[in-house]
């Protein structure tokens, strides 16, 4: 029974052990394009690394030889990707060029995945000459000897442009006020979709919950996962209970024998019970150990029962008998401390409280009672 209830335990820890490991990591390993790069993992995804799962649509990044992670949003329009916030859920983009304010003067991220968290209007002027000196930013990719041009935002320098006759347009830049950078180099744009931001500030990650459908669902938090606690569970429980059921199936057994045997064995005689005691009495035990009832089984009185010898086990737990350490009766293995009784003649040994219940029902050994002629 014990090694059963090993093995059950072991099978549903083991089950819920690798179902507890079979989380994104394994699928779907975090990827970098290069050492300074940001790590690339759900809901982007590497296409030459990942399988398609471990991404969300329009989340696709790609590495080119200079060891930079690539984004292409609508229009075939690459991005680098500096930085990728996936607590927060933003990103920082960058010309591959290095020159976003060109890229800025057409660019529109209204079909991308990514939207602006705000836009904000920002002037160019095209001057005849360098306006640097009044505090006014100098755009280098896009000047050169003849022209230079500078980036403000609107509504600021007007006199300056004015008086310089230089040529102004103004162009919707995205931006966020809250995590400032220079719109000539960078833009700042966000997703909604999918949310991961409490999975990913609680500890886990976001991923694909099967193998097909969009649902998304929060992966590898510390502590077990809610089936690997169920196997745990499982793996005590189960055990418990077969145990139990198999202890309490084999007590019934043993009472339902011990009900019918004795009247079904019986010779004729009747004076063959009285034999039956004596079998298991010392020669000197007088003849009132035994109870006559004419149609129900004999047992032994309590002061005969109280006769036969008691022993205690020791704090070592040596028993009489190495190999007799366990209990027929109740099933459990000898303590120290635990007072042992023997029956006189057989000189077979039970838990004291065990033999003295089972001698008021039957006056027979349990162990060798059909052999009373080897006692």
């Amino acid at each position: 029974m014990a090694s059963s209830a090993i093995f059950f335990f072991s099978f549903f820890l083991g089950l819920s052990l690798r179902v507890s490991a079979n989380n994104l990591d394994d699928l779907c390993p975090v990827r970098f394009c290069s050492t300074l790069g940001p790590e690339i993992r759900f809901p982007f995804r590497a296409s030459d690394f990942h399988p398609e799962r471990c991404g969300y649509p329009g989340f696709d990044l790609s590495c080119n030889v200079r060891g930079q992670a690539v984004l292409q949003l609508p229009n075939s329009q690459d991005f680098v990707v500096d930085l990728i916030d996936y607590k927060k859920q933003y990103i920082v983009l960058r010309d591959p060029g290095n020159c976003l304010a060109k890229r800025l003067q057409n660019s529109t991220f209204s079909s991308s995945v990514f939207v602006a968290q705000e836009h904000g209007n920002f002037m160019f002027a095209d001057c005849s000459i360098d306006l640097s000196d009044f505090g006014i930013e100098r755009v280098d990719c896009l000047s050169d000897e003849n022209h230079t041009v500078h980036i403000a935002v609107a509504g600021s320098f007007t006199w300056y442009f004015s008086v310089f006759r230089c040529r102004t347009w103004t162009v919707s830049v995205p931006v966020a006020w809250q995590y400032p950078t220079d719109v000539t180099e960078s833009v700042f744009l966000t997703w909604d979709f999918p949310n991961c931001r409490s999975c990913e500030k609680s500890g886990g990650k976001c991923g694909f919950k099967g193998s097909a459908g969009s649902d998304v669902g929060c992966f590898g938090k510390p502590g077990l996962s809610k089936r690997a606690k169920l196997g745990i569970l499982l793996g005590l429980v189960l055990p418990s209970l077969l145990c139990i059921s198999g202890l309490a199936f084999y007590l019934s057994s043993r009472a339902r024998v011990s009900e019918h045997r004795d009247p079904l064995n019986q010779p004729p005689n009747g004076n063959d019970r009285e034999n039956d005691v004596a079998d298991i009495t010392s020669p000197s035990s007088p003849s009132r150990e035994t109870r006559h009832a004419s149609n129900s089984v004999t047992g032994i009185d309590s002061a005969t029962i109280e006769s036969y010898p008691k022993i205690r086990i020791d704090d070592d737990g040596q028993v009489p008998r190495p190999n007799d350490n366990v209990c027929t009766i109740c099933l459990s293995e000898y303590q120290p401390k635990e007072m042992l009784r023997t029956i006189p003649k057989c000189g077979h040994y039970f838990h004291a409280q065990c033999i003295d219940l089972w001698l008021r029902r039957s006056a027979s050994c349990p162990l060798c009672r059909d052999h009373k002629g080897h006692m």
